[in-house]
């Protein structure tokens, strides 16, 4: 059974709602865990109309986690470097900045303050989104000219990997890379099937999809699970023993701060 979770942005939304006055208990704060990704995108929020709601749901996270303890998972790139080179990615300060932008925020109590910065982040979740689009549509037209499929998509895939860490293929195997993240794979194959299916697919019109499966390179740890109120990771992967660990939602789950907590405990077996 997964031991610790992390969410995605709208559960964190949600939890924060749910958590605004109850605590959670105690012994299940120090089992949830941030991912870096959802925490981006929650603060680039402040910069909506509904900001105040936003700067509350951050708040909340006092009740419902340990921020200074548990602080952020790996950033997704430092996490695949440390999956593949085992050992920790050289420290560009990323993390830090980030650690320090959410210690900002459960300090401040008016969203207004926030806004010029959280829309500089928005504009940094967009231009993150753009990449991974243009990205995609390279490999889309790639694949339309030379089929991927099997054993073809996994090397093109695996050797994509190796150069964004800077890697050299030649140091492991495809095969246990593709193990390892078999939930990030299935997932990125699928994509790429469906897309090819479709006459007129535009990646930039889905590059929220092409972002959200960063979420899903967590799953090589196999003590964490993904809390998600997006259907469409269960429905693009299927196969992959990580399957088990993505666990969907819908945000009248999540509205009770009591059935939350039992929600927990089931997931990770807390109360044995």
């Amino acid at each position: 059974m997964p031991e610790k979770i992390y969410f995605d942005t709208v559960v964190f939304r949600e939890v924060g709602k749910a958590f605004q006055k109850a605590k959670l208990a105690e012994d299940l704060t120090r089992r949830i865990v941030v991912s870096p990704i959802t925490a981006f995108e929650v603060l680039s929020q402040l910069s909506i109309t509904k900001a105040d709601d936003v700067l509350q749901q951050i708040h909340a996270v006092h009740n419902w986690c340990v921020p200074e303890g548990t602080g952020l998972l790996a950033w997704p790139g430092d996490a695949l470097y440390g999956l593949w080179f085992q050992k920790p990615a050289p420290d560009d300060g990323f993390t830090g900045r980030m650690q320090k932008a959410f210690n900002v925020c459960l300090a401040s109590e008016s969203a207004e303050s926030l806004k010029e910065e959280a829309g500089k982040l928005m504009d940094v979740v967009d231009a993150m989104k753009s990449r991974s689009a243009c990205d995609f549509a390279r490999l889309l037209e790639s694949a339309k000219k030379e089929p991927l499929e099997g054993d073809k998509f996994s090397e093109a895939w695996f050797r994509g990997i190796a150069s964004r860490i800077k890697a050299d293929p030649a140091s492991r195997p495809t095969a246990e890379i593709v193990s390892l993240l078999s939930a990030y794979h299935e997932f990125e194959q699928t994509k790429l099937q469906i897309a090819l299916r479709s006459k007129d697919y535009n990646a930039e019109k889905h590059r929220n999809d092409l972002l959200d499966a960063e979420q899903l390179i967590y799953l090589s740890d196999p003590t964490l699970c993904f809390l998600t109120c997006d259907g469409g990771f269960q429905n693009l992967v299927k196969k992959s023993p990580q399957a088990a660990r993505i666990i969907t939602v819908i945000p009248a789950d999540l509205a009770d701060s009591e059935k939350v907590e039992s929600m927990f405990r089931r997931i990770m077996n807390a109360n044995k």
